[in-house]
């Protein structure tokens, strides 16, 4: 059993996340994504109310100002490693939002789980399948915590709030070097 587990280890990419001048590269082990900086509106950590507090869940927040540019290059199966690694994260914030359900296992709860496989972009771009599931998820992850996509706290090589200061000081940079 350990060399089983030893071998998937091994098959994970070296590092997560990439940041270049112009864009921000997520490798997983079910393929990757970019996001150009000017893509991007909004990083930071997003949180959930639980009672009367604001916890921080273990992500990092990204909020996406076109999302046609970032589905068009995701692959199916990402799409899928995606939409399960974040289920826990959504069933999490329906629970902290629904205070009629104290249990978190009401059957209504479920329902949200799904998302629809057709999805129409603003821009008109139609998509099916898993990929339209990822926009739909992104869309819910937006309206529940201002982020339509979340980089696990796990992959990062360093605090969540170093990172993000990173991740400000790149794109601050990239911003100044179209503007010259």
């Amino acid at each position: 059993m350990t060399l089983f587990i030893g071998t998937l280890k091994l098959r994970e990419p070296h590092f997560s996340l990439s940041l270049c001048h112009d864009c921000l590269q997520y490798h997983h082990k079910h393929g990757g994504w970019v996001l150009k900086w000017v893509n991007i509106q909004r990083i930071d950590h997003p949180r959930i109310h639980m009672g009367w507090d604001l916890v921080e869940i273990p992500f990092i927040g990204l909020r996406i100002k076109d999302y046609d540019s970032f589905l068009t290059l995701i692959t199916p199966r990402l799409a899928v490693g995606i939409l399960t690694e974040q289920r826990a994260v959504l069933m999490q914030v329906l629970q902290s939002e629904q205070t009629d359900c104290p249990t978190g296992t009401c059957a209504s709860q479920f329902d949200d789980l799904f998302e629809e496989s057709h999805y129409r972009s603003r821009e008109g771009a139609q998509y099916e399948g898993v990929i339209a599931m990822l926009a739909n998820r992104m869309a819910r992850l937006r309206s529940l915590l201002g982020y339509d996509l979340l980089v696990p706290v796990g992959s990062l090589d360093r605090d969540p709030a170093d990172f993000i200061r990173l991740l400000h000081q790149y794109q601050r940079e990239s911003n100044l070097i179209q503007i010259n």
